[in-house]
């Protein structure tokens, strides 16, 4: 997400929700390391699952008693839950535990190599990943543990394939933050078929607050190509740059359709993040759409000396 608004917007949500739980902390942060200690008290403070709150870096939990109590927050069965979330995630140990825990050490390391800002993001608002297996999916985040994602990358994913996997569980978790700080619905309005639209991702029709998050999610992805990885032909995790947005394109028709015809569904703060999309795909993104065949075009890579 901070590639469609700004880092400085993404810190100061974050201190926002800081300052509100915990006023001196929020006050006196200076640098990022206190930002980090501010932010995981944040999140202790939600209840909603353990952090720990003396760690600065990102924890890969393995052990398999762990992994299968993380498990339970993605069990969501709410009416909000269309995909039936609770099903993903299997129950069994993870025998490709190690290799696709390098895997994801290797992609953050790639990260940095494109922007140590946003690898600096990223591990603030993302403190724990754990690893499972599942059949029907390969990675996950719920707004039931801010800051914990599910991580699952195949073992024939490519090194750009893992990155996408972890700017899209990012861009959601600054999403829930975002939220936080600004109600972006009505849940009682998502709810009403009526108000659906098309996903940016998965191409189907699912609840506007879903919805919003493909858009914005798909709008990062896209960015993050087109400034750092290039546009491969063959992505295995999230579409062909041209064919993700078109799908893009026509989810933003239909949101906006829903929006008009039904005002109340979006707030304030959610209508500014889905025309802010809007007004990226027109400026940035949909030129991309003027060739139908995206070559790959890799990026320069700064120097290794420079990454400290």
């Amino acid at each position: 997400m901070i590639l469609q608004t700004s880092h400085l917007d993404l810190m100061n949500t974050v201190l926002t929700l800081v300052e509100a739980s915990q006023p001196d902390a929020g006050r006196n942060c200076r640098s990022l390391e206190q930002v980090r200690a501010g932010y995981r008290s944040f999140l202790q403070s939600l209840k909603q699952r353990q952090v720990d709150i003396a760690s600065r870096e990102i924890s890969f939990i393995t052990e398999h008693g762990a992994t299968a109590t993380l498990r339970h927050y993605f069990a969501n069965d709410s009416l909000l839950d269309d995909r039936q979330q609770a099903e993903v995630i299997g129950h069994a140990q993870d025998h490709r535990t190690a290799q696709k825990l390098a895997r994801l050490d290797c992609a953050l390391h790639e990260v940095s190599l494109y922007s140590r800002d946003y690898l600096d993001f990223l591990q603030t608002i993302i403190t724990d990943i754990f690893i499972l297996p599942s059949d029907k999916a390969r990675a996950g985040s719920t707004s039931q543990a801010i800051g914990l994602i599910w991580m699952n990358p195949r073992p024939t994913y490519t090194l750009p394939d893992i990155i996408e996997m972890l700017v899209h569980e990012f861009t959601h978790h600054a999403m829930f933050l975002d939220e936080m700080k600004y109600r972006h619905y009505s849940y009682e309005r998502v709810l009403d078929r009526s108000t659906w639209a098309r996903s940016a991702i998965l191409n189907i029709a699912r609840p506007l607050d879903k919805v919003l998050h493909s858009i914005v999610v798909s709008t990062e992805i896209l960015l993050f190509r087109n400034s750092f990885l290039g546009h491969p032909m063959a992505p295995r995790v999230h579409p062909p740059t041209n064919k993700l947005a078109l799908q893009l394109k026509t989810s933003l028709v239909q949101a906006e359709q829903s929006v008009r015809a039904h005002p109340d569904v979006l707030s304030e703060r959610g209508r500014y993040v889905l025309a802010n999309a809007h007004r990226i795909f027109h400026s940035a993104i949909g030129p991309l759409l003027m060739s139908r065949r995206q070559p790959f075009m890799p990026p320069m890579r700064p120097p290794a000396q420079a990454v400290t």
